[in-house]
């Protein structure tokens, strides 16, 4: 299924990104401990799902042809470990955008679920790209 991208101008407070479901494999956790250098305790690393909630809402955002996009900041709280081979569930929305001549930054805030709904992590990040 082929997940519709959208533009910068449709990025206004409030957007919602489609959810994203992610199984949280030993392979997945073991490419992200490998990128990383780092070792297992059996639970996923808390980075990574943050890397999975990104990358659930980069699937459906096209930047400008040729634009660089810079992660300028973020902020994360952590609830619950989460086992590897879990599930969990992404939201990410747009809660504020500024635009400056030719510039954009975006905060965007994201929440993820594990199975039973319970929130494992929350965060915002910004972001700046061209206007």
């Amino acid at each position: 299924m082929s997940v519709k991208t959208i533009s910068c101008d449709e990025l206004i407070p409030g957007y919602k990104f489609p959810p994203a479901t992610y199984e949280l494999s030993a392979s997945l956790v073991s490419k992200y401990l490998k990128a990383v250098d780092s070792a297992g305790d059996g639970f996923v690393p808390p980075l990574a799902i943050t890397a999975c909630a990104i990358a659930a809402m980069t699937k459906s955002f096209a930047p400008p042809s040729g634009a660089v996009v810079i992660h300028a900041s973020q902020e994360l709280e952590f609830f619950k470990l989460v086992p590897i081979g879990a599930t969990i569930e992404c939201h990410t929305r747009v809660a504020q955008k500024i635009t400056r001549s030719k510039m954009s930054m975006l905060i965007l805030e994201h929440e993820v679920f594990d199975e039973g709904k319970e929130k494992v992590q929350s965060g915002r990040a910004t972001i700046a790209l061209p206007a």
